[in-house]
């Protein structure tokens, strides 16, 4: 069996559209966390990836969207296809790493070369599963079945009230962990995330996101402020890159550290665990390296003696991706399941993730189960602005 085509689609969902208008997007949904304050979302985006065999066999993936969907579909059309055409399907790893190394040389450690990749990466192995007829987490040494999952975002809201209404509304739709976004200083972080552990009980796991809006000496204050509240993680209090800063904040920070989502290459990560920067690691599918990445994250953790919680923000293939990935990964601790409004996680696919009883299912489907339905792939490709 070999590549016959690779072929990628931007997506856009815009937010205007289901408002009725750019106007009536409400704030916690347009800035739901801190790095969105001053450069509101106008919607959600992503690529799709379809990888099609000789054999008329197809694979479906997804590179991570933001700030644009065509920078990763640019790569994916005019870089990546031609030299996967023809190619051996086979180990997707070994398939794509001529194409990562030549990334690599040319300074594409971050961003859309590797998030090309990933999606890719995906896309192969759902092939190689589908042409299988099995789900992935089985081709992968696992199994069909439920992650451990925490729902996220309760976003920035005005006031403590909100917030808990916010969490307690995740709670009534079964969920029995979440996340809280932070990051506006110690006091008004501290009031909201007391607000949510009175309302929710000393035994809710609440985790802490605060997107990179301090730095390593205010993220300590942040993390004494809170430390009181017993948050199950402080993740992203500074920006990425700075691996010696992470350390020295995990060796005097009351609560344990998680970061990630910003990071690309296993190298990267492999400095994090190295360093003993973290609790948690918290790779994105599509953008760390698609399947093969996060089985290698995974493993990264397991010889450190640390968390894999993956980053769940994404398209429907994501989604799907990564639980089936999390069903055999190493170390794996728990999934997110982001539930900012979505119509590319909720309505791309013919099957919509499945959460039963506050979890994610990776279904008993061939490959990752998420086909994506033609005609929302129409609907949402994503057209140049007037």
């Amino acid at each position: 069996m070999k590549v016959a085509s690779v072929v990628a689609i931007p997506l856009e969902a815009r937010f205007a559209d289901v408002f009725g208008g750019a106007d009536k997007v409400p704030a916690h949904i347009s800035s739901p966390a801190s790095h969105f304050r001053r450069i509101p979302r106008t919607g959600q985006v992503t690529t799709l990836v379809m990888v099609t065999a000789d054999d008329g066999a197809v694979g479906y993936g997804e590179c991570f969207g933001l700030p644009h969907p065509q920078l990763a579909s640019t790569l994916v059309s005019h870089v990546i296809a031609d030299f996967l055409k023809g190619a051996v399907i086979d180990d997707p790893a070994e398939m794509t790493a001529d194409l990562y190394r030549y990334f690599i040389a040319l300074g594409g450690t971050h961003g859309a070369p590797i998030e090309a990749l990933s999606g890719v990466d995906i896309a192969l192995w759902d092939l190689k599963a589908r042409a299988a007829d099995l789900p992935l987490a089985t081709l992968l040494g696992g199994e069909p079945g439920p992650v451990e999952t925490y729902v996220s975002p309760v976003g920035l809201h005005a006031t403590p009230s909100e917030t808990v209404a916010a969490a307690r509304a995740y709670g009534e739709r079964g969920f029995h962990a979440l996340k809280l976004k932070i990051g506006r200083g110690p006091k008004v972080d501290a009031e909201h995330l007391k607000a949510v552990r009175d309302a929710m009980g000393d035994g809710f796991p609440i985790y802490l996101d605060a997107n990179c809006a301090y730095d390593e000496h205010s993220a300590l204050e942040v993390a004494e402020a809170l430390a009181p509240y017993a948050p199950g993680w402080l993740e992203e209090p500074i920006p990425p890159g700075d691996v010696l800063a992470y350390a020295r904040l995990r060796e005097r920070s009351a609560v344990p550290l998680g970061a990630g989502e910003n990071e690309f290459t296993l190298d990267a990560f492999r400095r994090l665990t190295e360093a003993g920067a973290v609790d948690f690691l918290q790779p994105n599918i599509s953008r760390a390296g698609g399947v093969s990445g996060l089985l290698a994250i995974g493993d990264l953790c397991e010889k450190a003696g640390i968390v894999l919680a993956p980053h769940g923000v994404g398209g429907s293939i994501a989604v799907a991706a990564a639980v089936h990935t999390c069903r055999a990964a190493p170390a794996f601790g728990l999934y997110e399941a982001n539930m900012l409004l979505n119509p590319l996680r909720d309505e791309l696919s013919l099957k919509a993730p499945v959460i039963a009883n506050g979890n994610l299912v990776a279904q008993d489907l061939p490959g990752h189960g998420a086909v994506p339905d033609p005609a929302m792939v129409d609907r949402f490709r994503w057209t140049a602005r007037s």
